[in-house]
């Protein structure tokens, strides 16, 4: 991520602006969006972390905000000064022009560290 995310909407795309590596394209570092260059099995991975008293859960998605087709649940409130963080892998068939993204759930998108989430993905076959 270029920043930390703060409060996003509800059901907002969260874009991991800062991107280090980008072979072919298929990631934009603007809308946040992976398009699928090719159809296959593609792997997704994400990582959040999250400050003390926040919460950060949020959804990978396949061409529509309703097909979710995987989670990540980053909860800070527990109490105490503990740093949460939270990271899921996907295995996803997509075909040629298909688009993922990463979304918050509902408003649930409070405080995520820019330099300490992350988001990759990569065609497996």
């Amino acid at each position: 991520m270029a920043s930390d995310l703060q409060n996003l909407g509800n059901n907002a795309v969260v874009v991991f602006g800062k991107v280090t590596e980008n072979s072919g394209s298929a990631y934009n570092g603007k809308t946040g969006k992976f398009t699928a260059p090719k159809d296959g099995i593609y792997s997704f991975s994400w990582s959040i972390l999250t400050r003390p008293g926040k919460i950060f859960v949020t959804y990978i998605v396949l061409n529509e905000t309703s097909n979710v087709v995987g989670y990540n649940f980053v909860d800070g409130r527990s109490g105490g000064q503990i740093y949460s963080t939270g990271s899921t892998t996907t295995v996803i068939k997509m075909e040629k022009n298909d688009k993922v993204w990463i979304r918050t759930n509902g408003k649930e998108g409070e405080f995520a560290y820019g330099n300490w989430s992350s988001f990759s993905g990569f065609k497996l076959s």
